[in-house]
């Protein structure tokens, strides 16, 4: 990739507006929480950064009590909200066919989406000092299609689970401040009780984002969407790993448990609003192994059926949990 002094053409700025507008006045009750945190000083806004690399998702300025979003992250998840679309509709459309599994590689369309998605996901890996504009060859936040306007607002309501996420951090965990700073300092090492209070934290915040985007929403399609909003944002986690184990958290807890979390939440009455967030996070995890080459298919594909999304969502995170056992018995080894 070239280097560039050219301001490069992002897009995504295109979306900003939409962002802090739901984020501030998403839902009234929320309004209303946001007001006083302001108010308090505990959150004191939005710092859009305009760089691109290295991808760095939302996080909290501890010392600013700023909520940090990096342009760079938020173009690569518009990337994964737009892909989940047209996935999504290109799996509903060959799940007519009479075929056990249903494949979509050799399919255009499949292509173009794969294009962007692509393109998303190498922002993760530039230089700090690497530009890049947004390719005329894939869709961008500014055209008008169907799937770019559904993708908009999938990706303001995702980004504002993520924010969310970070103002439970400046709320439930402003005590710890100094405890946050002192582990990230470079010659820290973490105890087990340290490793354990930061997964606290963060499941925490979690609870917390989850409990911000459905706060006092009533209407069945809205909390739909906003649990959409929110798979897609942590499948959007697991799309930048390039291993089935490094779903292990580390100091956080382990990606799949944070979506399964977040599917036990699931409250919606409505039938085909229950499939359709069953079969977004069974879609995001079958592309998850695609993207780490991890087979999941057995060759003998006769008995290889499921009766519902859930049974096949099960079977998909019982895949990620054997990799992981696989991996604490390698590290075990190695001690």
């Amino acid at each position: 990739m070239e280097k560039s002094n050219d301001i490069p053409v992002l897009y995504i700025d295109a979306l900003y507006g939409n962002i802090d507008e739901t984020f501030r006045t998403g839902n009234k009750k929320m309004a209303d929480e946001l007001l006083a945190l302001f108010a308090k000083g505990k959150v004191k806004g939005l710092d859009l950064k305009p760089t691109m690399y290295p991808m760095r998702g939302p996080y909290a300025d501890l010392n600013t009590q700023f909520i940090v979003l990096q342009a760079g992250f938020l173009s690569y998840l518009w990337t994964v909200c737009y892909f989940m679309i047209g996935l999504i509709d290109l799996y509903q459309e060959r799940a007519q066919q009479p075929v056990t599994v249903v494949r979509l590689s050799d399919d255009n369309e499949f292509m173009m989406l794969n294009n962007t998605l692509g393109w998303g996901r190498s922002l993760k890996f530039g230089e700090e000092d690497e530009v890049t504009s947004w390719p005329d060859y894939i869709p961008n936040p500014t055209q008008s299609e169907r799937r770019v306007l559904q993708a908009n607002h999938i990706f303001v309501l995702a980004t504002c689970y993520l924010m969310y996420h970070e103002v439970g951090h400046l709320v439930l965990h402003a005590d710890a401040k100094d405890f946050i700073k002192m582990t990230k300092s470079r010659d820290y090492v973490l105890s087990n009780e340290d490793k354990r209070r930061i997964r606290t934290m963060e499941i925490q915040a979690d609870s917390y984002a989850l409990d911000c985007m459905l706060i006092s929403i009533d209407d069945e399609h809205e909390r739909y969407m906003r649990f959409l909003g929110t798979i897609v944002a942590q499948l959007s986690e697991f799309f930048v790993r390039t291993f089935p184990a490094h779903t292990l958290g580390g100091q956080h807890p382990d990606l799949d448990e944070r979506l399964k979390r977040i599917l036990h939440r699931v409250d919606v009455q409505y039938p085909g609003y229950k499939l359709n967030l069953d079969l977004t996070a069974s879609i995001g995890l079958q592309l998850f192994f695609a993207l780490t080459f991890t087979d999941y298919i057995p060759e003998d594909q006769n008995n290889f059926g499921f009766d519902n999304f859930d049974a096949l969502t099960k079977y998909l995170f019982d895949i990620i949990g054997e990799w992981k056992n696989k991996y604490h018995e390698e590290a075990n080894k190695n001690h």
